[in-house]
Order: structure tokens, then C-alpha cells, then sequence
């Protein structure tokens, strides 16, 4: 395989403890493979670092690892076919790229994604990784995007994926935070695309390397987004489960009104009558209004798959 062809897009906010060990793993594995940094608004050395480095350095003001990505997809040059993008805290084995990428080019797979396992070897003066409430609460966020994405994605919040150019040209996504990993698999249940998975060792940061994820806040975000996007993506279902809420609520105001109604033919609970007709009412505009969306996302749909372009022989 050529690599010449895959560009490796490295999204950074103070990296400079890491960074050039990142590059150093990278280029060790070949000098063919095109390096892009993105540098999210560092104020460290970062910047300064990737400059020495020689390699391809973009900048990206609006804060955020979503934004810095969509800048690295935007900066890609002609040649590039594959596009392999990675945290750049020196957290990912890289060992095994190589036949990852292969796998990708061979296969035409849209997005391959690193499902993390623990490195248990040279851990010394590392971070701890994989504590239970973080093991917790990535299974939780996984079985989440997996339900509401169905598109085949193990670990829904790994930093590690190969994908294709067209994938990547067909994503309009990107105006988020830490968000981007739940973009990325609503994208590919969208579109249907070849998503396969591979096991990563996954290591924790240098000691003095400081991660930017904060559990709580950003993780209610992330949650917040996944179902935002499930609206956007899956209207239908998503308003349809939304107007039967509603027509339940119908049905228990409304059953004894009714009821009585036909017995006695007179209609006790007057109120409750009415607002059983206006849920109702409520229902059934949700209902419409998820089906208008549906039709809507077909021409989403339509645009996205011209934007995915196909392979070059």
C-alpha cells in the first residue's frame, strides 16, 4: 500500500508534552505518511513545536476538539484517500496501524474504529486509565450511541479512526467539543457506511500531561448531543415515541369522560375531557411533524451521498 495517500490529522490544545513523541511514533512507522496538526488555540508551545517539527500546522481559534477536527478535514489536500485521526496525548498504541490501514484501503471501509484496551506494559510515570466510573460510564455512553446509532461502533468515544476520504467529504458535521466521536457514528448510521472495529492498547497520559475531558460536564454534553442528533437523524422515530407519550396522556384523561359519556350521556370532568382533546391534538402534530422530517432527510440524504465521492482507481 501507498501510503502517501492517508493523511494523519492531529487535533491538539496544549500538547507540547506529547506532541513530538506523537510525530516521533508516526514517522517511525514511515516518512510517507502526511502529517496535519491542528492547533486548537494552544497557549503552551505547541504551536511553536509543530512548526519545528515540519510538519503541516493549521490553525483553529474557535475551542474545541469538533471544530479543530472539521479544520483538519478542510485542510486536506488531492492526493489524500485515508484519513487516520488521533488524539494527540500519546495515549494510543500505534503498533499496529500499518495493517489497520491496509485493512481500510483493501476492504473499502468507511470508518474503522479503535476499540481501547488496556496497555499493560511501561506504564511507569502514566496516568491511571480505566477506572470504574469511567469504565461505567463509557459502556453507558456506548450502549446509548449504539441504540441510537445503530452503526456498528464498539467503543462510541474512541479518539482512534481510519476513514475513508468519501466518508469524510460526505460529513457536514463538526460545530462541537468533545462531541465529535458522537457525530462521527450518527454520520455513519446515517449513511449506511462500512464501519468495522479494531482493538488499540490505550495507555494513560504522561504524568504532567493534563487531559481537557471534564467527566461530568462534558459527559452530560456528549449525552445532551446524541440525542439531539438522534431527532436530526431519525425523526421519525423520535417524534413518533414523543406523540405516543402524548396520546397516552390522551387516553388516561379521556377514558373515564367517555365512558361515562356512553352510559349515561352526560360528561362528567369536563376539564379533563378538554385536555384529553388537546393532547391528542399534541400527538398528532408530533406525529406529522416527525413524518415532514423524515422527507426532509431524504434530500439530506440524497445531498450526502453525492458529497461522498467514489474511490479513484
Amino acid at each position: 500500500m501507498d501510503l502517501r495517500i492517508v493523511t494523519v490529522i492531529l487535533p491538539c490544545l496544549n500538547e507540547s508534552a506529547t506532541l513530538g513523541t506523537m510525530v516521533g511514533q508516526i514517522r517511525s512507522i514511515s516518512e510517507q505518511l502526511k502529517i496535519t496538526v491542528v492547533d486548537n488555540g494552544s497557549t503552551d508551545d505547541t504551536y511553536a513545536i509543530a512548526k519545528s517539527l515540519g510538519v503541516n500546522v493549521v490553525r483553529e481559534a474557535k475551542r474545541g476538539k469538533g471544530f479543530a477536527v472539521k479544520r483538519g478535514f478542510l485542510s486536506l489536500n488531492s492526493d489524500c484517500e485515508i484519513v487516520f485521526l488521533v488524539d494527540a496525548d500519546d495515549t494510543y498504541s500505534l503498533e499496529h496501524l500499518t495493517q489497520a490501514l491496509e485493512l481500510v484501503h483493501t476492504r473499502n471501509i468507511d470508518m474503522l474504529v479503535g476499540t481501547r484496551v488496556k496497555e499493560t506494559q511501561n506504564m511507569e510515570n502514566r496516568i491511571r486509565v480505566f477506572r470504574p466510573g469511567h469504565v461505567m460510564g463509557n459502556n453507558v455512553f456506548s450502549k446509548v450511541s449504539q441504540w441510537l446509532h445503530p452503526a456498528g461502533v464498539e467503543d462510541s468515544l474512541s479518539g482512534f479512526r481510519i476513514m475513508s476520504r468519501n466518508f469524510v467529504e460526505s460529513f457536514t458535521g463538526g460545530a462541537s467539543e468533545f462531541e465529535i466521536e458522537a457525530e462521527l457514528n450518527a454520520h455513519a448510521a446515517f449513511m449506511k457506511a462500512s464501519v468495522e472495529n479494531i482493538e488499540v492498547k490505550y495507555k494513560g497520559r504522561p504524568v504532567g500531561s493534563e487531559s481537557k475531558l471534564r467527566t461530568y460536564r462534558d459527559g452530560y454534553k456528549i449525552l445532551r448531543v446524541n440525542f439531539k442528533i438522534f431527532r436530526t437523524y431519525r425523526p421519525k422515530i423520535a417524534y413518533s415515541l414523543l406523540a405516543f407519550f402524548w396520546i397516552l396522556i390522551s387516553f388516561s384523561l379521556g377514558f373515564e369522560p367517555v365512558k361515562v359519556y356512553f352510559e349515561t350521556g352526560l360528561v362528567p370532568r369536563f376539564p379533563s375531557l378538554i385536555a384529553s382533546v388537546g393532547a391528542l391534538i399534541v400527538s398528532v402534530q408530533l406525529w406529522n411533524t416527525g413524518m415532514i422530517l423524515e422527507r426532509v432527510n431524504v434530500a439530506h440524504l440524497n445531498q450526502a451521498r453525492i458529497a461522498y465521492r467514489f474511490k479513484k482507481n
